[in-house]
């Protein structure tokens, strides 16, 4: 190699090219359908799941009818796959906020708060869009089916971590009882993050839950609860 010259013979400095292939079919297929899921997610989060038309859908992804029929049979395939990426989702998100915890449950534990406060989580947009499927899963057996599948994995995992909790701190409280709760409280407050979002602080709603955990496992959590100001204009509530 002469004086001056990298690897290769190119000269220091110089931006190297890299070819980039054109995306294959399946890629593209790929991304095609996450435009529609995410159209379907925009779509349901302004104006609800009564008055969805595949119309409103291919408007927002800016593609055919033709184009959503060859990805989707039919409107009730891509509700569907939409609610199973936004399940699977959120799944990724809690899962990989336990396993960056280690193995402490009190940390695993309120890693998963965090997530679940997590402005890419609790927002008015996918917040909107979970509580628009739960309301019609009863009526939609395959909603229900997706949602419970989800439920299950979640509550089981909540309640082991309490119950390693229990274990070490002596508590005498259900693990299960305990892990419901947590979980009604979460789902309330996403709840006020839909209907109050001018008063809505993700921070003062982290606050009450672990404030929740420090009451019932006081040596593995301790935490200052909301200020009463904070308490008193939450929600939008007197």
């Amino acid at each position: 190699m002469t004086k001056g010259e990298g690897k290769a013979g190119t000269r220091p400095g110089r931006p190297t090219l890299v070819a980039t292939r054109p995306p294959t079919r399946n890629e593209r297929k790929q991304a095609t359908r996450q435009e529609l899921i995410q159209a379907t997610i925009d779509a349901i989060a302004e104006g609800g799941l009564s008055a969805l038309t595949l119309g409103k859908i291919t408007q927002r992804a800016d593609l055919s009818r033709g184009l959503v029929n060859f990805h989707f049979r039919h409107k009730e395939q891509l509700l569907v796959e939409t609610l199973s990426f936004l399940t699977e989702e959120y799944r990724q998100s809690w899962r990989q906020a336990v396993a960056r915890a280690g193995a402490d449950p009190a940390a695993e534990l309120e890693a998963i708060v965090r997530n679940d406060f997590h402005p890419a989580i609790c927002n008015r947009k996918k917040v909107a869009v979970w509580f628009a499927f739960r309301g019609e899963s009863k009526a939609r057996p395959t909603y229900l089916e997706v949602c419970k599948r989800a439920d299950d994995e979640f509550s089981t995992v909540v309640t082991g971590i309490v119950g390693r909790l229990v274990a070490a701190g002596g508590y005498r409280i259900d693990p299960q009882a305990t892990a419901i709760g947590l979980q009604a409280m979460i789902e309330g407050l996403w709840l006020d993050c839909l209907m109050y979002p001018q008063s809505f602080r993700r921070e003062d709603a982290m606050a009450t839950v672990m404030s929740y955990l420090a009451a019932v496992m006081p040596d593995h959590f301790s935490v200052e609860p909301p200020c009463p100001a904070a308490r008193a204009s939450h929600g939008g509530r007197s």
